[in-house]
């Protein structure tokens, strides 16, 4: 048990140490650079990695298109709301003079039915 927490704490030394992992991730990103992917791959998975990536290419298009559908029809929303707010706005407008003629109307008449 004693061999094992020495071990951990030095393991956590090392891990603690920026200059080592500085150096084990400049390591790992020069082995994935250098790494070939179609050496690796034997030619059914090649060609399988071919077919995948023909599809993940129509789906962007697809997801590209769908994007200027929706901002397309977000763009005529707004319009319309900015429309329609703007008449709401001087339509509440006449209606709050409206309904204070109303009120002062009603005012008048009641204090000459007194």
């Amino acid at each position: 048990m004693k061999a094992d927490l020495n071990y951990l704490k030095k393991e956590l030394k090392r891990l603690a140490d920026m200059q080592y992992l500085k150096k084990e991730l400049n390591r790992i990103a020069n082995e994935i650079k250098n790494f070939d992917l179609s050496s690796a791959l034997t030619p059914q998975a090649r060609q399988r990695l071919d077919h995948l990536e023909r599809r993940f290419k129509e789906v962007l298009k697809g997801l590209a298109d769908l994007q200027k559908q929706v901002d397309s029809n977000l763009d005529r929303f707004m319009k319309l709301v900015r429309k329609s707010k703007t008449s709401t706005v001087k339509s509440a407008a006449r209606g709050k003079k409206k309904a204070a003629k109303k009120k002062t109307a009603r005012k008048t008449t009641k204090r000459k039915a007194r």
